[in-house]
């Protein structure tokens, strides 16, 4: 488990994870093109069924090292929780509801090297092109730090960024949330908004960009809630906005207020390129980083990568939601095969009648974009796309157990939605009653048996 004494910092946790993870860390030594090269690579050892974080040390012509793939595999969520990885929803769901108010420090690492005015120059970052669809070159793990213009609470979170010039990106403020009230407000006020682009940090930090809460609540005191410990912060250069200390790369800068520009398409998580767009303009004023910074890139499009970034969230948030009107519930799962966002499972124990809908009508009810809920009993694996097709198959009659919903407001990056309007339809495949069936099973003592015989075999 990682070092609660070491500094939350990205470069401590990828130690973390080459002593704690033997083979988790994989140092790519070749030479790669700074286009394509990474999410070609990493997306052939999702293929082959492999997951280890990526570390490519000659990129282009970049003099800094990218690594990606950080968040592709569960065991590496919980090992930055410091949890055994059947225990990370759960802790996840906990500590979502703490607060620990941040610490601000004069200065740190992250302003190692300053570059403002004319010696800013996105160039000089390993910023790539991911798929042959994207319209440009993108950042894609930058998490936008940004002061509610009225109140001065932090917010955090994640926009894709495509590269316009020397020191422009523009975005999409897509998600519709705390960061778009903010410009908006400050639109109305004829106002940029000051932000702050991080890329490259603690995992928990990054958790924080994913956190989804009140509007009142600072950020950066939920990812203190997320650590056990307050998250030290440093003022930016350029902008009023505070930046984690230990963090690899900072953009510092501001949206624009009523600059709109093209932006898109981009490979988004449902496994299509989406022009969809707010089309913000973002200027950068500063470009700051510690030295020896790692440039930290996330796969998008629908890799496990992209897709475990939303899931896992949502799954804390959706468990603690459930349980604070069902108790009997045991687990829930996005699966990748609903791009972890339009497909919930939710495993229930013995649930009463009419239970199973209750439990499909608040997860609806908690997330907009799904699309698809169903329910099983706890005796399914529901981490397991063939177990739940298998409950359905033997526990559900359509024309009984299925419910559908019209007309109901949808994500808009389905690429099936309605403007915006989208059906949403409830399965219930738990067991019909008491009396029904029990599935076979094997006793727990020859399963370990054979499990440790397969390991002593085959590895």
């Amino acid at each position: 488990m990682p070092n609660p004494s070491a500094p939350y910092s990205l470069r401590a946790f990828l130690a973390a994870a080459e002593a704690a993870l033997p083979g988790d860390v994989l140092r790519i030594a070749e030479p790669v093109d700074l286009d394509y090269d990474v999410t070609a690579f990493a997306m052939e050892m999702e293929r082959a069924g492999r997951s280890p974080v990526l570390w490519f040390e000659r990129v282009g012509a970049s003099p800094f090292p990218v690594v990606t793939n950080v968040f592709g595999a569960r065991r590496r969520y919980a090992l930055a929780l410091g949890v055994p990885e059947e225990r990370l929803i759960e802790e996840w769901s906990a500590r979502g509801e703490r607060i620990i108010e941040p610490v601000q420090r004069a200065t740190g690492p992250i302003h190692d090297v300053v570059a403002t005015g004319a010696e800013v120059d996105l160039g000089t970052l390993p910023i790539m092109r991911h798929f042959s669809d994207d319209a440009g070159k993108y950042v894609t793990n930058g998490i936008i730090i940004a002061k509610d213009p009225e109140t001065g609470i932090r917010n955090a979170s994640f926009h894709r960024m495509q590269v316009k010039g020397r020191n422009r990106l523009g975005t999409s403020l897509h998600s519709r949330r705390h960061l778009w009230n903010y410009v908006q407000r400050a639109e109305e006020m004829g106002t940029d908004t000051p932000i702050a682009v991080v890329i490259g940090a603690h995992p928990l930090v990054t958790f924080g960009g994913l956190w989804k809460g009140p509007i009142s609540t600072d950020e950066y005191a939920a990812i203190g809630g997320l650590m056990g410990a307050p998250l030290e912060i440093t003022p930016c250069r350029t902008v009023p906005v505070e930046v984690p200390t230990e963090a690899e790369i900072v953009l510092e800068g501001r949206i624009i207020a009523g600059a709109r520009e093209p932006e898109g398409p981009f490979a988004e998580f449902t496994g299509y390129a989406s022009a969809r767009s707010t089309e913000h303009v973002i200027e950068v004023t500063a470009i700051t980083h510690r030295k020896g910074a790692i440039y930290h890139d996330i796969i998008p499009g629908i890799s496990d990568e992209h897709t475990s970034l939303l899931a896992v969230p949502q799954e804390a948030r959706l468990l603690r939601a459930l349980r604070t009107h069902l108790p009997n519930v045991t687990h829930v799962a996005y699966p990748k095969s609903g791009c972890c966002r339009f497909h919930a499972y939710i495993a229930m124990r013995k649930p009463a009648a009419g239970q199973a809908r209750n439990a499909a009508a608040v997860a609806l009810g908690d997330d907009l974009s799904l699309k698809l809920v169903v329910v099983v009993d706890d005796d399914v694996d529901i981490h397991d796309d063939r177990d739940v097709l298998w409950a359905m198959a033997t526990r559900m009659q359509a024309d009984a157990d299925v419910d559908i919903m019209r007309n109901a407001m949808g994500a808009i990056l389905d690429p099936s939605n309605h403007a915006g309007l989208t059906a949403k339809m409830i399965v219930d495949a738990t067991r019909p009653g008491p009396d029904f069936p029990a599935r076979h099973s094997l006793p727990p003592e020859a399963v370990r048996k054979a499990r440790g015989l397969i390991a002593k075999l085959v590895g």
